[in-house]
C-alpha cells in the first residue's frame, strides 16, 4: 500500500501551475476540497511521483511561498469556481480526469480511504471499457472469493 502525498494551495492560479506540472511529467494526481480553510488539496501517490520527488517537492515549496504571498496581497478570484477531479487511468494507456462536486468527493474520502476510492474507479472504467454480459454471480470474483454459481437466483446468461 502506497502513501498519499498532499500539497495545499490557496490560491487557484498557483493550484493550476503545479497540477500542470504534474501533467507535463504525466504524474497523476487528485483534486479536493479542503473546506475547513477552503483551500484545495492535490494529491500524489508516493509510487505515481517516483523519480520526480525531490523535484515536485522543491517546486512545491517554492509554490508555496507564492501561493502564500498572492493569498496575503488578495489576488484571489472570486469567480472561481471549486471543483475537484478524480484521475482515471483508461487501458489503452491514456489518463482523464474526471469532473467531480469537491463536496461529494469530500464525503467519499471521508468515508473510505482513498486507496479504496481507486480501486473502486478503477472497476469502473474497467467495466466500461470492457463489458461483461455475464451474470455478476457467474464472473470471476476480483476482490478475492469465489462466487457461488449454485445461488437460486442466479440467471444462466
Amino acid at each position: 500500500m502506497c502513501d498519499m502525498l498532499e500539497y495545499l494551495f490557496f490560491t487557484r492560479p498557483i493550484a493550476d501551475q503545479f497540477i500542470q506540472k504534474l501533467e507535463n511529467k504525466k504524474i497523476p494526481w487528485q483534486e479536493s476540497a479542503e473546506s475547513v480553510h477552503s483551500s484545495i488539496l492535490i494529491q500524489v501517490t508516493e509510487d505515481d511521483i517516483g523519480e520526480y520527488w525531490d523535484e515536485i517537492d522543491d517546486l512545491y515549496d517554492d509554490m508555496a511561498i507564492e501561493d502564500q504571498e498572492a493569498l496575503e496581497k488578495g489576488d484571489i478570484d472570486e469567480t472561481d469556481v471549486s471543483t475537484a477531479g478524480v484521475y482515471i487511468q483508461l487501458k489503452n494507456g491514456e489518463q482523464t480526469i474526471a469532473q467531480v462536486k469537491p463536496d461529494v468527493l469530500n464525503r467519499i474520502l471521508g468515508a473510505i480511504t482513498s486507496d479504496e476510492f481507486s480501486e473502486f474507479i478503477d472497476t469502473i472504467a474497467k467495466s466500461i471499457e470492457s463489458p461483461d454480459e455475464t451474470s455478476i454471480c457467474k464472473r470471476q470474483n476480483l476482490f478475492g472469493g469465489e462466487y457461488d454459481e449454485n445461488l437460486p437466483n442466479c440467471p444462466d446468461t
